[in-house]
């Protein structure tokens, strides 16, 4: 047996996946923003521009950065979030098991893990509310009001939930 308590492991994980789900949010609300932003039109047919959200909620951070940044009128401070956002993800993704293992089987390296994880979580939540912003804001340029677009989250919320 590790000289870790079910509890401590539980309390690693559960951050972890914390900070994934948090990760995942953002890059469905980065895939969000490239087709409300830079590819659907308001004239395109419906069942096109769901197939435009499938295929952008299926790509990873690096993949929509590109597709981002080859549209050429991204502002440069959503370029920068993200790209900077990218190699916490990968990190946290790919190499955080590997590379702080031992850090579970200590007080102070096990908190300065839990930390690292939780400011990632909170790293991928205000990338999230950014380009959840900058969607809402070239929505409310298209003529759509503030009005229309908050009914609009809490219907998609109310479904999302109950679903």
């Amino acid at each position: 047996m590790l000289p870790l308590t079910e509890e401590q492991l539980h309390e690693v994980t559960a951050v972890v996946g914390f900070a994934l789900w948090q990760t995942q949010i953002a890059e469905a609300t980065v895939g969000t923003y490239l087709v409300f932003v830079h590819q659907a039109t308001p004239h395109q047919a419906r069942t096109e521009v769901k197939a435009m959200f499938a295929h952008a909620h299926s790509q990873t951070l690096g993949r929509l950065l590109r597709a981002i940044k080859a549209t050429g009128n991204a502002p440069q401070l959503l370029i920068e979030a993200l790209d900077a956002f990218i190699e916490k993800r990968n990190w946290l993704v790919h190499h955080s098991r590997h590379e702080c293992h031992r850090d579970m089987y200590s007080t102070s390296g096990r908190a300065a893990l839990i930390a690292h994880l939780a400011q990632i979580a909170d790293d991928a939540l205000g990338l999230a509310k950014l380009f959840q912003e900058a969607s809402e804001a070239h929505l409310e340029r298209l003529g759509i009001s503030r009005e229309q677009i908050d009914r609009d989250s809490a219907k998609l919320l109310d479904e999302w939930i109950s679903a």
